[in-house]
């Protein structure tokens, strides 16, 4: 899921203007007048400075972007021998837009939009403590070794590795400026890495679907055969479809910019198949209850209860699979047009809890709550108290025995 910032509108404007910036300016010829001047530039406000006479100052509206105040100018000095003024201290050339900023409507949009990132982040940092440790214990003990904790634990580490790209993606697209401006190749993949481990963690919800419909469906299924069926699905189909995403989006010039966190209808190479998946964990779902419902029915104790009595114990028994499928997810698909109403505002903040917390809900009721492990998390007291009381008795023994022979040898 990609959230809707003020750092993404930038990045699909600033395409824009280097466009229009290339098409006015930087492909037209130098004039033939004899004169020296400094060479037509787009610098990285993306501020698009004409050719300029050697020894005059240039002035260029500032841009209409958050923080800055559109009716100001931003001026570029073009210095004596043709070249532009550069900054002493950075030895970079140096336009001022000192004027353009307009401090107190940049804290309000700063504010605004590093609040929700700031949950978001601490929410994964939660998620990603969480998942680590159901992860431990799954593989610690031997016992929670079947085919159906091997599909958690794949769910779990594609949630570890979201939660762990995600954290980084945003931090560098939030908190790394200069990188976001000379978007590098490292952070282009970051954002493509990022989308495929996504696409993991909602083939291996797909997984877990398909696994439990299975076993509902046939009880002579190799479980065997299902997994390797899901590694396939869970790790291996989301490859080609981030090789073909990354593959377009980076012939396109206009979606390259700012780490790709702008917003990108290619994002539907990967996110369709997505979608189909949630809409079959839904069937999925629809026909576990039919299922238990039909099972319900062949208990003669719970035939004798009434029709709505059944049903609610279906639903009940099937409604805590919705998490663990990520069918909550299918209410975000569309974002709110107007990014500036309340409506958007209540989206973005709801997005920015689910999204990152949807791990630590898993890891809860998945392992936490889970009766084996908690039947196992008792047996591991039990057995670490009688294991200290027993060594405490061997030394009581052993001081006993210690005080008893210096006696004797005295």
């Amino acid at each position: 899921m990609e959230f809707m910032t003020e750092n993404e509108y930038i990045s699909q404007y600033f395409a824009m203007l280097e466009a229009e910036c290339k098409a006015r300016v930087l492909s037209q010829p130098a004039p033939a007048d004899g004169k020296s001047y400094c060479a037509p530039k787009l610098d990285h406000w993306m501020g698009c400075w004409n050719y300029t006479e050697a020894g005059t100052r240039a002035t260029e509206p500032c841009p209409p972007i958050p923080g800055f105040d559109y009716l100001q100018n931003a001026t570029f000095d073009c210095r004596e021998n043709g070249t532009w003024y550069v900054n002493p201290a950075t030895g970079r050339e140096y336009a001022d837009y000192s004027a353009c900023f307009n401090f107190e409507n940049a804290i309000k949009e700063m504010d605004k939009d590093v609040i929700h990132i700031y949950v978001t982040i601490a929410l994964f940092c939660l998620s990603f403590v969480m998942i680590s440790i159901s992860l431990v214990i799954f593989f610690k003990f031997r016992q929670l070794r079947c085919d159906r904790i091997t599909i958690h634990k794949n769910l779990f580490i594609s949630y570890l590795l979201t939660d762990l790209f995600y954290l980084v993606y945003l931090s560098v697209i939030h908190f790394a400026e200069d990188v976001v401006l000379h978007n590098p190749d490292w952070c282009q993949f970051l954002h493509v890495i990022t989308q495929y481990a996504i696409v993991c963690n909602f083939a291996w919800m797909f997984c877990e679907g398909l696994y439990l419909h299975t076993v509902m469906m046939s009880a002579f299924t190799s479980g065997k055969s299902v997994i390797i069926a899901c590694l396939i699905i869970g790790w291996g189909v989301p490859v080609p479809l981030t090789i073909i995403y990354g593959a377009v989006r980076a012939s396109l010039k206009d979606n390259i910019i700012a780490c790709w966190s702008s917003e990108s209808s290619f994002l539907w190479i990967m996110y369709a198949p997505v979608v189909l998946s949630m809409a079959i964990n839904v069937v999925f779902v629809v026909n576990i209850m039919r299922l238990l419902i039909t099972k319900l029915r062949q208990i003669p104790e719970v035939a004798q209860t009434s029709f709505i009595s059944i049903h609610r114990k279906a639903v009940r028994a099937t409604a805590i699979l919705i998490p663990l499928l990520g069918l909550q997810f299918l209410i975000f698909i569309k974002r709110p047009e107007d990014k500036d109403s309340t409506l958007s505002t209540i989206y973005q903040y709801v997005l920015a809890i689910f999204v990152p917390l949807q791990g630590a809900f898993v890891s809860i009721m998945y392992c936490f709550c889970n009766g084996e492990v908690r039947k196992l998390k008792n047996s591991y007291q039990l057995s670490t108290i009688s294991s200290f009381r027993m060594s405490r008795l061997l030394s009581k023994r052993a001081g006993s025995f210690t005080t008893k022979t210096k006696m004797e040898s005295t």
